[in-house]
């Protein structure tokens, strides 16, 4: 006979997992960072601006996102002032494409009407007259042609233009390889030398293993005010990041499911048969580091993460002196 699902229950297993954002040491230290970049703006000169480049999963565009709530639009009685400019770059990524989809996001209703000329013309009187201090630009890797690899340089050069006659600093958003766009535009590296690099969680640093675990720790208690115990995830850390190789994305993926087939089961907490279920539904069908029979190995969970090969050659976020309270794990979006 099969088991009623409380709706409720799945529902609010859904508050918890799309709502909560989880601000570790590394978050904190990006959305600072953009900060600074807005803080640069004065109208006039050079703007700081920056690069925030990591592997697939690791947060980048949350981070983005977290940081857009923050520096929300506010509605005056004469016009929309837009702080942050938050904009995903379009395929393909033409000059005009761009010059668009930034109209579009402050509200140009011809947005796609115009000559390229036109177009970044009224860009740029809509940015003055909207008070943007920050445009954050996600995707960065689109200015890279999906056929010939090739770097888009009309399109980065349009960018660099867009810069020098507004003064507004950019924050470029990107996995690694996107690097190779500012490396085939010396004046474009230029404006971009600060780069913040966001990484996956390494298991063999003490201190991200440490928070790692607080983080599941920090999870497990908001899930338990839906199912009705903890479930000790915590205890399962070592599994989880084998499992997710330390990326955020994926961790909260396995943890909703497991946390549904634990509901769908009427159990008051997640085992390791929930975790193990939902690592072969979501993640990947064969490897299973939840099974007896796992071997200790960790398991490459997406192609994605080869990127992290790419990484190196410019300084990261530092991942020393990463202790912090449970509190300061978790806080609402």
């Amino acid at each position: 006979m099969s088991i009623a699902v409380n709706p409720d229950k799945l529902s609010g297993i859904n508050q918890v997992m799309g709502d909560v954002l989880i601000r570790h040491r590394s978050f904190k230290t990006g959305l600072a960072r953009l900060d600074e970049c807005m803080q640069s703006y004065t109208g006039y000169g050079e703007p700081v601006c920056m690069l925030l480049h990591g592997p697939s999963g690791v947060g980048k565009s949350t981070l983005a996102k977290a940081f857009l709530v923050d520096n929300q639009p506010v509605e005056t009685q004469d016009r929309k002032l837009v702080p942050v400019l938050s904009a995903v770059i379009p395929v393909p990524a033409t000059m005009k494409n761009m010059a668009s989809e930034l109209l579009d996001k402050l509200g140009d209703p011809l947005s796609d009407r115009g000559t390229l000329e036109q177009r970044t013309k009224r860009l740029r009187k809509l940015l003055q007259e909207c008070g943007t201090k920050l445009i954050i630009l996600d995707e960065f890797q689109h200015f890279i042609d999906r056929k010939s690899e090739r770097v888009i340089l009309d399109v980065s050069d349009w960018l660099k233009n867009l810069i020098s006659n507004t003064s507004i600093p950019v924050a470029l958003v990107g996995l690694p390889y996107s690097r190779n766009v500012l490396s085939a535009n010396e004046q474009l590296m230029r404006r971009f030398s600060y780069q913040t690099e966001l990484l996956p969680f390494d298991w063999n640093h003490t201190a991200e293993r440490a928070e790692f675990t607080r983080i599941l720790d920090a999870v497990d208690g908001k899930l338990a005010e839906i199912l009705g115990s903890r479930s000790n995830l915590k205890g399962q850390a070592v599994r989880c990041h084998a499992g997710t190789k330390g990326l955020i994305s994926l961790l909260i993926k396995l943890i909703h499911g497991a946390a549904f087939e634990a509901a769908k089961c009427n159990a008051s907490s997640i085992t390791l048969q929930h975790l193990a279920k939902s690592f072969r539904e979501r993640l990947v069908p064969d490897l299973n580091p939840f099974l007896d029979s796992w071997d200790g190995q960790a398991i490459d969970p997406l192609p994605e993460s080869r990127h992290m090969s790419l990484a190196g050659c410019i300084p990261s976020i530092s991942a020393t002196s990463r202790s912090q309270n449970v509190n300061e794990v978790l806080s609402a979006r």
